[in-house]
């Protein structure tokens, strides 16, 4: 399936984020969970993004 918006093609990525379960937990609704955390940096794994024909990112 092709997907467009304004008229502008793109395909979907599917990142995937490497995480750990930390020490903290949070409770929502009633129900208790385990925050993660990224074992890298969210920036260095996405790379660089495109947005109207215009690169944004890091390259660390």
């Amino acid at each position: 399936m092709k997907l467009r918006f304004l008229g502008q093609a793109y395909s979907k990525s599917n990142n995937q984020i490497e995480t750990q379960p930390s020490i903290h937990t949070a409770r929502f609704l009633g129900q208790s969970y385990t925050r993660c955390q990224p074992l890298l940096s969210a920036k260095s794994q996405l790379g660089v993004r495109k947005y109207r024909g215009v690169a944004y990112g890091s390259e660390a």
